[in-house]
């Protein structure tokens, strides 16, 4: 009787430990970033950047493949609602690259995300080269990084980004670097002042820097027959990023 007792309890626990096995193997692949091509540019765009800006601070991987030599990183704006980044990722995103998405509190000042940024880059093992693109206020944060990445080569895009503002000067003592690190390729994308929501009160263009180790590219005013304000300069920048690469 207790032999069979034993077998019935050993069978239960091997059930539940299978349970829990797969339970937990489902649970973590959810938890481990949100697929990239499961996001929907399209009719679902809300919810689909819902997910992405309720990720915690931090790199996240949106693809399951850790094995290529090329990372994209894309760094997300104050009061991003995340959809506007959807459709850049996945149309710059190819089978050598890896596609990341960062994470970090807007409400604070851009320095302060810099050592998380850095350290989980380094974790990242076997790279050969990083894109980066950072729009409005985290092109600010990606600047930072002019001078922080050494020997991976590198290409830093800034996207209607206010490196020039006042606020920045006034509140978080931001200065944007004099210098880059040789390995860094960097590029200005600047917007129309006159029809870029985020900078058409101001009375000067705060995205305007004197920084000579850069390429500045004006970005037109229309996009697909719209005028191409501040969150369509990421499409924008998507579909000819590879005419300067």
């Amino acid at each position: 009787m207790w032999k069979i007792r034993d077998l019935i309890i050993t069978t239960i626990k091997g059930h539940m430990k299978v349970y829990l096995t797969l339970t937990l193997t489902l649970f973590s692949f959810d938890l481990i970033s949100q697929n990239l091509y499961e996001l929907d540019p399209n009719e679902n765009y809300l919810d689909s950047g819902k997910k992405l800006m309720n990720l915690d601070f931090g790199l996240h991987n949106l693809e399951q493949d850790l094995k290529n030599t090329e990372i994209l990183i894309g760094i997300h704006g104050g009061d991003s609602r995340g959809f506007e980044w959807i459709y850049p990722l996945q149309k710059i995103d190819d089978d050598k690259m890896n596609t990341y998405f960062f994470r970090w509190d807007t409400t604070k000042c851009p320095q302060e995300s810099i050592p998380l940024i850095m350290n989980e880059i380094s974790k990242i093992e076997g790279i050969k080269k990083i894109t980066i693109l950072g729009h409005s206020f985290g092109g600010v944060l990606a600047s930072l990084l002019l001078n922080e990445i050494n020997q991976v080569k590198t290409d830093i895009h800034v996207i209607a980004s206010p490196l020039a503002s006042k606020d920045l000067d006034k509140y978080c003592d931001y200065i944007h670097p004099n210098t880059k690190n040789e390995n860094i390729s960097y590029f200005q994308w600047r917007t129309i002042q006159k029809i870029d929501f985020a900078f058409n009160n101001l009375d000067y263009d705060p995205q305007v820097i004197n920084f000579k180790e850069s390429s500045v590219i004006r970005l037109p005013e229309k996009y697909s027959g719209n005028r191409l304000g501040h969150l369509w300069s990421i499409s924008w920048v998507a579909d000819n990023i590879d005419v300067i690469n």
